[in-house]
């Protein structure tokens, strides 16, 4: 008897669901993929043992986060959003900025949390030396590099993709007859955010490894008109992929090149802020957005999920769990030194 498709377990299992059979199409519980969580260390402020000084809302979803780990990361980092959400928007909240403003959007709150992010680069959060930090201390700013030098290919690479897939469609309508143009609005908001802020950086992409990406691409919009069909060859899917792995490449090396804990900036971006938003954004918000808005397939119930899927969920739980925790820091509900877990768990995903 033939081997069933993942497709076709699917479809029996939305039919007549078994929490068994699901559970048994994820990686078991004592796999190698989930022993970071053996040493994961959560937030513990020596101020929250006097439970008035928790941030009530977001603790009641940092419980959810922390009921799904270590199995279901996807389904964590969607809680932990709703904790950083929440903090965000208070923090926008609680000054003068909240107060002017006439409304309170995601833009708003995220931009005025980098904003105070940025302002404290330089603080300097207490550690205990190890061989590879031999001071007793490392500043925000090289903590968030920690992070993003272990990040997994597969989380630069989920942003490369709809990168060159939104130069794709541009340089396919530029070309194309009229009657032969795709709609834009088939395009992911995370490629026009991208295109609007970090212009220098799509031009790199653009020139480098677009066209080509673009070149591979025969694109239409599906019979039923909700997405697009990019019609790469399967004898050109090497190619492409190569191409993606090249753009995710570019991308963290402007992570990771850029000077920022100094009196100037370097690199790509103008502002210390312009750094983390390209950060928070791209590798954060996006994934948050198709989780949120159902742009995509689950990850983990998805037909392409694999180990590798479960890795890279993982660090999206861990580095949204540092932006959250950078977000209190400005908040003065912890401290620089109840941050030091957030180093340790930096390097539990390599």
């Amino acid at each position: 008897m033939p081997q069933k498709t993942r497709l076709e377990i699917l479809g029996e299992m939305v039919t007549g669901y078994s929490l068994a059979r699901h559970e048994a199409q994820m990686l078991p519980k004592n796999h190698a993929r989930f022993a970071w969580y053996a040493h994961f260390r959560s937030l513990s402020p020596t101020s929250w043992s006097n439970p008035v000084n928790i941030p009530y809302v977001a603790a009641t979803s940092l419980l959810d986060a922390y009921s799904q780990l270590p199995r279901r990361p996807d389904l964590a980092f969607n809680s932990l959003w709703s904790a950083t959400n929440n903090s965000y928007n208070d923090l926008f909240l609680s000054g003068p900025q909240g107060a002017a403003s006439g409304t309170l959007t995601d833009k708003r709150s995220i931009d005025f949390s980098l904003s105070e992010i940025a302002a404290r680069l330089n603080q300097i959060v207490p550690t205990t030396p190890s061989p590879t930090l031999i001071a007793q201390g490392i500043s925000i700013g090289d903590l968030i590099k920690r992070y993003l030098k272990n990040a997994p290919a597969r989380n630069f690479n989920f942003v490369a993709q709809y990168i060159l897939r939104g130069i794709a469609v541009e340089e396919h309508n530029a070309s194309a007859p009229p009657t032969m143009a795709v709609r834009l609005i088939l395009v992911p908001a995370a490629y026009w955010s991208f295109k609007k802020e970090f212009e220098s950086i799509l031009d790199k992409l653009k020139s480098s490894m677009g066209v080509k990406y673009a070149k591979l691409c025969a694109i239409t919009e599906s019979s039923c008109g909700t997405e697009l069909d990019f019609g790469i060859k399967p004898q050109d899917g090497k190619k492409a992929r190569a191409l993606v792995h090249q753009a995710s490449l570019l991308l963290r090396q402007e992570a990771l090149g850029a000077s920022v804990t100094s009196g100037t900036v370097t690199g790509s971006f103008n502002s210390q802020q312009h750094w983390l938003s390209f950060l928070v954004r791209p590798l954060l918000y996006a994934s948050r957005n198709n989780a949120a808005h159902g742009n995509a397939a689950s990850r983990l119930n998805s037909l392409s999920a694999s180990g590798d899927s479960v890795t890279a969920a993982s660090w999206t739980f861990l580095f949204c769990y540092l932006y959250f925790a950078l977000i209190l820091l400005c908040q003065a509900k912890i401290t620089l030194a109840d941050l030091q877990p957030l180093y340790e768990n930096a390097d539990l995903i390599n």
